[in-house]
């Protein structure tokens, strides 16, 4: 866990989702302490080279940031999360929705 401006800096360069992710399916540990499952409803707030920025489906206010794991680039092996953070207070809060719609804009 981090707070939210090194979770951001971590994360490096972040892009807009445009990966197709239909093909990757499996469960994830979310920054909230669960386990979740992935798959469409999952809200992906940006991407980075072969990993995501999510938001935990039962609380908005965590985020997790997943390795997409792969073998020879096209076999699905997983994800590792790399890092969460709880978003605490309306500061964190607009920070995360300005990445949300600045990656959108690009």
């Amino acid at each position: 866990m981090m707070n939210f401006e090194s979770f951001a800096d971590d994360f490096g360069r972040a892009a807009k989702p445009v990966m197709n992710m239909s093909i990757y399916r499996g469960s994830f540990q979310c920054a909230c302490g669960q386990s979740h499952w992935f798959d469409e409803e999952i809200d992906i707030i940006c991407e980075g080279l072969m990993k995501i920025m999510v938001v935990c489906p039962n609380d908005p206010t965590f985020l997790t940031s997943l390795k997409i794991k792969t073998f020879m680039v096209f076999k699905f092996k997983g994800f590792v999360s790399l890092a969460g953070t709880h978003l605490k207070g309306e500061e964190d809060m607009i920070a995360a929705q300005t990445i949300r719609s600045l990656v959108r804009m690009a």
